[in-house]
């Protein structure tokens, strides 16, 4: 399950399968990046019983993982924009200023009746 969500949201960082965009229509954040994060900890949590008990192994695999669950689970909520792609901030900006495909089909008339 972690390595679909994983690859999944890889790609919508590439911009290759736009698919899990549909998730930010129903959420304050980005869940639709939020995911890749939560792919990454679902991964590293499958893999921590093979992590040795070496202090100089263990402690950054673990705060590794809890990062990328953090950041997963407040991706659901509040994104930051260094963490999103650029693709993604441009759309976000075309949105603010009403110049996006929806605000000119639609509201502005131009758009079937």
């Amino acid at each position: 399950m972690g390595l679909l969500l994983f690859i999944g949201g890889i790609l919508l960082y590439r911009k290759k399968f736009v698919g899990l965009i549909v998730l930010d229509g129903f959420f304050p954040g980005k869940p639709s990046l939020a995911c890749t994060y939560l792919g990454a900890w679902l991964m590293l949590l499958s893999a921590l019983h093979f992590v040795p008990d070496n202090e100089a192994v263990s402690v950054p695999y673990t705060l590794v993982m809890f990062a990328c669950q953090g950041i997963g689970m407040l991706g659901w909520l509040w994104m930051p924009k260094f963490l999103q792609p650029e693709w993604m901030k441009e759309v976000d900006r075309l949105m603010a200023r009403g110049e996006d495909r929806f605000t000119r089909e639609f509201l502005n008339g131009e758009g079937k009746s």
